[in-house]
């Protein structure tokens, strides 16, 4: 009978029990985990899902004893296999996560070494030593990587945000581990790339018998990989159940919430728009020089946007939408001045913006506004939220004096949900999900004409990114603004754009108004991109 009871006899890959962690300070000690108990059978896959700060990535981090410095697990056990990870030592916990825990990190850009080349990193995670030129370009293809040769030569700054998450993806595969801790590994993702992520992961889990805790907030993507679903709120766990069970019959009112906040309502599409063009997108090309291989050889370019041309209109939503490297960002960078036109032409509010004198272009930039894919790269670390905050009034808002500015950011942070403690902590103290928010109240305490939004919503949870939705769908509305609204969410975009361009390496293949994109597509490509979304 003991022997039934027992984690070999129940086939028990990973058993965490009653684990608590909290964070202590000179004041106080605040617990951030509650009694987490679940466990993970062998080739199973449990999808962890929650809102940003509820404790799925510090449960993951405690798992794999990664946990930051100024945290404390105050009680609680976590065996893999029968084996005590709080009782290893560091160098036994090196072992295992070379070869039994692999983890993808939320955050590429600070998860990949800055000052090594791809082809490095990979190396050093393959176990075998050596020269793995073949293993790693086999590893690049299966994580939807093909130009290969490239990618193993550059540095993480050198590829986009959805490349660097793939290569982290493949590092986290080479070693085959037995457990796959996955925080939110298609984040930043477009959507045919994802489904081949979620194909490769349920391949490797189905051969290699490879169990994957998978955390995430996007409860298609849990629904088309796990068979358990677990939810967690404020650091405990409020429901366990099988996939199916979850998602037809859900007992708590928090479970609810969330698939309540999947199915995103429709906003209203604009019929016909009148009004004046706020911007005008014409002919544009983009170029970047490719470093030369040989002494003499002519300079050679690489053509990142190719003849695109569209018009937003006042109070409009166009949506840019395509895969990883098809050139949106740079579109984006380029309308904020971030980057050079090889030709073409881009006028905002009429005013030709890439031409303006040095007073004039500054005149003008506070009518337009750009919220970055990655937050933490785009707020200064070593500024406060206040000062952050603060910092474009100052600049393009000189008439202002303190105390405006702090009724204005705080008035700001109440729109995006955020408290006005928060004026007073650092980026690094807040969650991804809390830092986006920050980043696109940046934005708005400018009150701008035009707002571009690279991948605002990616890295947040489905309640949130609601909110954020309702945010700058009224704001748009109140204030008669544009939006340029980048996104590989398909589904999203269909609830939220009156108009969309579809684009593929750099050229836009179809565009039109968004209903008739998405339900009468015309490109193969843009069926592709329809194909792939997941669905609940």
């Amino acid at each position: 009978m003991l022997l039934i009871q027992g984690r070999k006899s129940m086939n028990k890959i990973l058993d965490i029990q009653k684990l608590n962690i909290s964070v202590d300070n000179l004041l106080s000690q605040k617990k951030l985990i509650s009694d987490i108990s679940f466990n993970i059978k062998k080739s199973e896959v449990v999808a962890l899902i929650g809102e940003s700060g509820s404790g799925k990535s510090l449960t993951a981090l405690s798992i794999a004893r990664l946990l930051p410095s100024g945290l404390k697990i105050n009680s609680g056990k976590i065996f893999l296999d029968d084996e005590n990870l709080f009782s290893c030592t560091e160098r036994k916990m090196r072992e295992i996560r070379r070869g039994k825990i692999s983890m993808i990190f939320q955050e590429p850009m600070n998860s990949l070494n800055p000052v090594m080349k791809i082809y490095k990193q990979i190396n050093e995670a393959i176990p075998k030593v050596g020269d793995n030129f073949q293993e790693i370009k086999n590893l690049l293809i299966s994580v939807g990587i093909n130009d290969y040769d490239r990618v193993m030569n550059s540095f993480p700054h050198q590829l986009s945000g959805g490349m660097r998450q793939r290569v982290m993806i493949a590092i986290a595969i080479a070693c085959k581990p037995d457990l796959l801790i996955a925080d939110e590994p298609t984040t930043s993702l477009d959507v045919t790339i994802q489904k081949q992520v979620l194909e490769l992961l349920k391949e490797l889990n189905k051969k290699l018998h490879m169990s994957i805790l998978f955390i995430t907030h996007d409860l298609a993507v849990a629904s088309s990989i796990a068979n358990k679903i677990i939810v967690m709120k404020d650091g405990r766990i409020v429901e366990s159940k099988e996939k199916d069970i979850f998602f037809t019959s859900p007992d708590n009112n928090y479970s609810k919430a969330l698939l309540s906040s999947s199915k995103m309502r429709k906003y209203n599409e604009i019929d016909s728009i009148k009004g004046d063009v706020t911007v005008n997108v014409s002919k544009l090309h983009v170029d970047f020089p490719l470093k030369k291989t040989k002494l003499f050889e002519p300079k050679k370019y690489f053509k990142a946007v190719k003849n695109v041309s569209f018009k937003v209109m006042k109070n409009q939503i166009h949506a840019i939408v395509g895969e990883s490297g098809s050139g949106k960002s740079t579109i984006a960078r380029t309308i904020m001045g971030l980057e050079n036109i090889t030709s073409g032409s881009i006028k905002i509010l009429g005013y030709e913006a890439n031409s303006l004198g040095a007073n004039d272009s500054r005149l003008l930039r506070k009518k337009y506004q750009m919220v970055f894919q990655d937050p933490f790269s785009s707020l200064n670390p070593r500024m406060r939220i206040g000062k952050i905050l603060g910092e474009g009034l100052v600049y393009l808002a000189p008439e202002l004096n303190k105390d405006e500015v702090y009724i204005k950011t705080c008035n700001v942070l109440d729109k995006v949900d955020l408290d006005k403690d928060c004026l007073s902590r650092y980026p690094h103290e807040f969650s991804g999900g809390q830092r986006q928010r920050i980043a696109i109240a940046r934005s708005l305490i400018l009150d701008p004409e035009v707002l571009i939004c690279d991948e605002p919503t990616s890295s947040l949870d489905v309640t949130v990114q609601k909110q954020v939705l309702d945010l700058l769908y009224k704001i748009k509305n109140e204030n008669h603004m544009s939006l340029i609204f980048i996104s590989h969410d398909l589904n999203l975009v269909s609830n939220f754009a009156d108009t969309v361009s579809v684009l593929k390496e750099g050229e836009i293949v179809e565009e039109g108004k968004t209903s008739d994109i998405l339900y009468t597509p015309k490109h193969s490509y843009t069926k592709k991109l329809l194909d792939s979304v997941p669905q609940i």
